[in-house]
């Protein structure tokens, strides 16, 4: 996961200074560089976010249930423990 922030961390850096350079030699339009600090740690922060998700989802995946193990679970097992 960290991995992932880090790579996207780099291309966003990367991107959004040359996006804004290749606009402002365009158009004329300065972009701050506060604005760009600001879409860079956007940026980061939404990889972090779906980077944890995704590790999340692939944990649920290695979850096996509780069913038939304890004695405490609700499902079919509690009735036949009876």
């Amino acid at each position: 996961m960290r991995n992932a922030v880090w790579i996207s961390f780099g291309i966003a850096l990367v991107f959004v200074n040359l996006i804004s350079e290749i606009g402002e030699y365009f158009t004329g339009i300065h972009i701050h560089m506060l604005l760009r600090i600001a879409l860079i740690l956007g940026v980061t922060m939404g990889a972090f976010v779906l980077s944890g998700a995704i590790a999340l989802v692939h944990k649920m995946d290695e979850e096996v249930p509780l069913s038939g193990r304890v004695r405490d679970t609700l499902s079919a097992d509690k009735k036949k423990s009876k």
